[in-house]
């Protein structure tokens, strides 16, 4: 019996809401109206369960304190605590004689961090099964403040080096063991580098059981200090049980108890409605039906107080669109279900990072390897990457294991839905955790619950769709189409045999090319008037891109993102790329050669010698690789999203140089996989300002607007007669409004709280005030650097918004497949769509201009005194708007 075992919860009030079950009988029936609120009732035991779940396994792991159950727990105690230590560590320096054996020990680490390690610990090992001894809770204490004394040092001695590099390779290592005997090594290096001002000898080696006697203080000054725990003698008079055992008192376990119940009431699972949502007509109670202990708000905010800044808003746009939106009926296509359930068996599933069932086994060892360092190392390198695979083998096989049962429970219903709501930036997200919005599996698994005969033009487009689902989508219409012609053969193969021809399996959305496969089929055999339900989209090329370019009127820009009509398709990856290739070819020639640097130690002055790899030899290593669109992609993606050249230097690093040092042909091109990341991070924020300098400048010009808001204007500045001059005009939140008349609040704040950083044992916040989750700060940082993504998101959602009214009120659409810059239908409407997705675009663009009435917006917020260092709007070009309504491939 786990230690924190909250009770059951009876969510009766769900399942008999009076009202839901009567409206819902008189529109859809009785039966149904029982099953919706079977499902909403469901939503709530599901959740209560996982949550209760997750609980225990925590519990087991000795991770309970980062449960959410627990964080209260320490944001009250640890202040106490970490009074009662320092009350005690100067009374043993100013009043006692006989110090204590572990007084300079326990002085190596600051208070705060002392109380955090002690109650993270204890809550750790108290919830566990089990007995828990007086000693061995003290020796496990004395251990952990160890670990923090002795690699702490790591990071407070060479801060700079471990923020950069250390932390983040030890958060990458899973396992206490693993992260200590990495921790192990660097200590290692850097004390032979003279890095480290102090060697360090075990406590354990220390005479006295100092790692015990300093374990029981910590105890004594826990128990002293907070009555969290207790300890009892038990077992009396049994000399092998006999002994002194650690408990949560019952006043703290009475409470922990009853947070936990609390927090599992209100952690719904929520699932697909079998009935049409519940319209959204205010700001909270819209999508199920049954009110629920946690009604849902429309904006996903993260307070009652923000929410409250719509109460009086009028954007009935935003409601209209929403609303149509998750009216949108479907089904599972049952189908992909059977297929996928199969291929879910397979030992070996050719799909690229497909979790299977078994893990992929370690590397042999290879013989001599324990007396060889070099062998074992180089076995260690490749099992490490094993490690980290599986990792993530599971986490993807629990996901998709809850894909198939999701789809199993719904495939009985002739129609599903999906409720909908927004971020605070307006972009539509489906309300359950299986939705249409996942990845290729889910979306491959769902179709529409009402068919249309498809109809020639409908023919035409889902030759389109199977194409780009296929991956040959960076061609002209005519070429994907005699492609899906020319496979044909292969195509009806697939739809008779997909287990037995898996060639579907290499495409590049494996599950959604199946799905086509099984339509294309049907149309072979009925023609034109075979009714298809499959989901067919559109996509925005880079809409980030689209819309900074649209908005500017940037030519170039806006060719390379197909705003523009063409012959080909651009390819705004491949521009960039091919931009790159030119600077790389050049430092093959003109580029410096490596080198050395001379490092300096501060601390010892002792002078380390550094390689320094040559752009030469780094354009070398990439040329050998080889550089194409897949190498800058995911950097352009996220350049209007705020990423910059450092950020581009974790993508590539992450997405290219470390997969292939893991596949073990990754040295031979990157022999220093930081410095070559960083080269070719810098050549892609080089190329893609080159291409697309207009969005790069709306980027610059929305972070300076957002500065000036949040800088505070005070009568004067600070002196000694003046020290708290007036404020002319506090920090302020950035405002705007979309298109659709959806208001954007963006106010990051900065929190009431104190971090502590732990080596081990993560992070405890300390916060004045429990219920405090923001201060009256705004945090100009974030609000700089914000700007630019949340602007641009705001846009597309508004875009979608837009785009759904108008197909559904001028061009007759029903069905809906949405996913921010995607815009589906079924086939037998996806002219109607491809063109409601462009006149919006150019509506959008041409009846507002987007960044003047965001400046006007902010100018009547400034200061008379900021005015003058407002900057100049970006110039705009000379892309002509409407030009998008003749491009083929701007969605598409």
């Amino acid at each position: 019996m786990p230690v924190i075992q909250p009770a059951q919860h009876d969510f009766s009030d769900i399942l008999s809401s009076t009202w839901a079950f009567d409206t819902l009988t008189a529109l859809h029936g009785e039966e149904l109206a029982a099953q919706q609120l079977f499902l909403e009732h469901e939503a709530y035991t599901l959740g209560e369960a996982h949550f209760k779940k997750t609980l225990e396994r925590q519990q087991e792991r000795g991770e309970f304190a980062e449960n959410a159950t627990a964080k209260p727990v320490l944001s009250t105690l640890v202040p106490l605590m970490a009074v009662a230590f320092d009350n005690w560590v100067e009374h043993q320096v100013t009043k006692v004689r006989r110090k204590h054996i572990g007084l300079q020990f326990f002085q190596m680490v600051k208070a705060e961090s002392v109380a955090a390690i002690t109650i993270k610990s204890v809550l750790n090992i108290i919830a566990k099964k089990g007995p828990k001894s007086i000693q061995s809770v003290a020796v496990f204490l004395g251990r952990a403040l160890e670990e923090e004394a002795r690699f702490g040092r790591i990071r407070d001695q060479e801060a700079e080096h471990f923020f950069k590099h250390i932390r983040k390779a030890l958060n990458k290592r899973n396992g206490h063991t693993y992260k200590v005997a990495y921790l192990e090594k660097v200590e290692a290096h850097m004390q032979e580098a003279n890095e480290l001002s102090s060697t360090w000898t075990s406590w354990d080696s220390l005479e006295n059981d100092m790692t015990y006697h300093m374990g029981i203080r910590l105890l004594e000054l826990l128990i002293e200090s907070t009555q969290l725990v207790e300890v009892k003698r038990e077992h009396a008079g049994n000399a092998k049980l006999d002994g002194e055992f650690v408990h949560l008192t019952q006043e703290w376990s009475d409470k922990l108890c009853a947070r936990a119940y609390s927090l599992a009431g209100v952690t719904p699972r929520y699932q697909p409605m079998i009935v049409p949502p519940k319209s959204w007509v205010t700001m909270i109670g819209g999508g199920y039906w049954a009110k629920g202990r946690r009604p849902l708000p429309l904006i996903r905010v993260r307070s009652k107080r923000a929410l409250q800044r719509y109460r009086d808003v009028s954007m009935p746009e935003v409601f209209k669109a929403v609303n149509i939106a998750q009216a949108s009926a479907w089904k599972v296509n049952e189908k992909v279900l059977a297929v996928a359930k199969a291929v879910m068996e397979w030992k070996h599933v050719p799909i690229d990072k497909f979790p299977t069932a078994d893990r992929e086994e370690l590397p042999v060892q290879p013989e001599g390897m324990d007396e060889d360092p070099a062998l074992l190392k180089a076995w260690k390198k490749e099992a490490s990457g094993v490690y980290r695979r599986d990792r993530a083998r599971v986490s993807r096989r629990l996901s998709y294991e809850f894909i198939i049962e999701q789809a199993e429970k719904f495939a009985e219903y002739e129609a599903i839905y999906f409720p909908y709501n927004l971020d605070w930036r307006g972009r539509v997200y489906a309300i359950p955790a299986f939705n249409p919005q996942g990845n290729d599996m889910t979306k491959g698994m769902l179709m529409a619950s009402v068919a249309e005969p498809v109809g020639l033009e409908g023919i035409e487009w889902l030759k389109i769709h199977g194409a780009n689902c296929a991956g040959v989508d960076k061609v002209d219409f005519s070429k994907r189409k005699a492609w899906v012609i020319e496979n044909q053969e292969l195509i009806l193969e697939i739809a008779r045999d997909p287990l037995g021809q898996p060639e579907w399996t290499k495409m590049d959305s494996p599950f959604c090319f199946l799905a086509f496969c099984f339509e294309w089929a049907g149309v072979v055999e009925h023609g034109a008037l075979w009714e298809s339900a499959l989901p067919i989209a559109f996509d925005g090329s880079c809409s980030g891109i689209q819309h900074f370019s649209a908005m500017l009127r940037d030519e170039r820009g806006g060719r390379a993102v197909n705003l523009l009509p063409s012959d080909e398709v651009q390819d705004i990856y491949r521009l960039v790329a091919e931009e790159v290739i030119e600077k790389v070819v050049k430092d093959l020639t003109e580029g410096t050669d490596d080198s050395s640097e001379m490092m300096t130690n501060e601390k010892t002055g002792e002078i380390k010698e550094r390689r320094v790899l040559g752009t030469k030899s780094m354009a070398r290593g990439w040329m050998g690789y080889g550089i194409d669109r897949k190498v800058t992609k995911r950097s352009v993606m996220t350049l209007a999203y705020g990423s910059k050249a450092f950020g581009f230097t974790d993508q590539v690093r992450e997405d290219i140089i470390q997969p292939a040092i893991d596949r073990g042909d990754g040295e031979q091109w990157f022999p220093d996989a930081q410095q070559c990341a960083r080269y070719m991070a810098n050549l892609i924020w080089d190329s893609v300002s080159v291409v697309v300098v207009a969005a790069v400048e709306a980027m610059n010009w929305l972070q300076k607007a957002a500065k000036l808001l949040a800088s505070e204007v005070l009568d004067g500045k600070k002196t000694k007669k003046n020290p708290n001059p007036a404020v002319l005009k506090p920090c302020m939140p950035v405002y705007w409004v979309t298109p659709d008349g959806f208001p954007v609040w963006q106010e990051y704040m900065k929190p009431v709280q104190r971090r502590i950083d732990l080596m081990f044992l993560g992070t405890v916040r300390l916060q004045a005030t429990i219920n405090v989750r923001d201060s009256d700060t705004i945090d100009g940082a974030k609000q700089e650097s914000g700007i630019s993504p949340n602007f641009v998101h705001s846009q597309d959602g508004s875009h979608l918004r837009k785009t759904v009214v108008k197909a559904s009120e001028c061009y007759g659409v029903e069905f809906f497949a949405l996913i921010h810059d995607s815009f589906g239908t079924i086939p037998a409407k996806a002219g109607k769509m491809f063109k409601a997705v462009r006149e919006t675009m150019v509506e959008t663009y041409t009846q507002n201009d987007v960044l003047e009435d965001f400046r006007e917006q902010f100018l009547e917020q400034l200061h008379e005194s900021q005015l003058d260092k407002m900057p100049m709007m970006p110039l705009k070009g000379t892309l002509r708007i409407q030009e998008i309504l003749d491009s083929e491939f701007a969605f598409a």
